[in-house]
């Protein structure tokens, strides 16, 4: 568990696969990291309901490594043209594509340039824990802090 003593930002736990689903539609640079077969075997499981809660964390997980594995020159040219169209106005934030999560995704670009990390905001939940708020975290659940140095576990 965090506690908050100051604001406070984190990605925490994968968001639910429908959200995941929708950024891989809209966010061509992101898609373009995973290949064909386990992107289309994601998007099939999170408009099924007929998977299974084990089969949604294969396909999950399947996507996660594909994305972090990306080869390096592949995913910074991605991030660089995603970096790109956000600096430029091409974020279609009426589809799912808010301008939080652009300004997030330009801000982690800045501060660390070419990182494959940059892209985790298209999978993880961004949490804004203001004093006295807390979040928990489960064992083995991914999550990054993002700015606020004063918190408690």
């Amino acid at each position: 568990m965090a506690l908050a003593i100051t604001p406070f930002q984190a990605l925490c736990g994968f968001r639910p696969l429908p959200e995941i689903a929708r950024f891989l539609q809209l966010v061509p640079e992101l898609a373009s990291l995973i290949p064909a077969t386990v992107l289309q075997t994601f998007l099939s499981a999170a408009s099924s309901r007929n998977f299974g809660e084990q089969m949604e964390k294969v396909v999950l997980r399947n996507v996660f490594s594909a994305i972090m594995t990306a080869p390096e020159l592949d995913f910074k040219h991605q991030l660089r043209l995603l970096v790109s169209r956000y600096k430029g106005g091409g974020a279609k934030t009426t589809e799912g594509e808010t301008q939080e999560l652009v300004d997030l995704v330009v801000k982690l670009n800045l501060q660390f340039p070419d990182d494959i990390g940059v892209f985790c905001p298209f999978l993880l939940n961004y949490i804004i824990l203001k004093p006295g708020e807390a979040i928990f975290l489960g064992a083995g659940e991914p999550h990054a802090y993002l700015y606020g140095g004063n918190w408690h576990i």
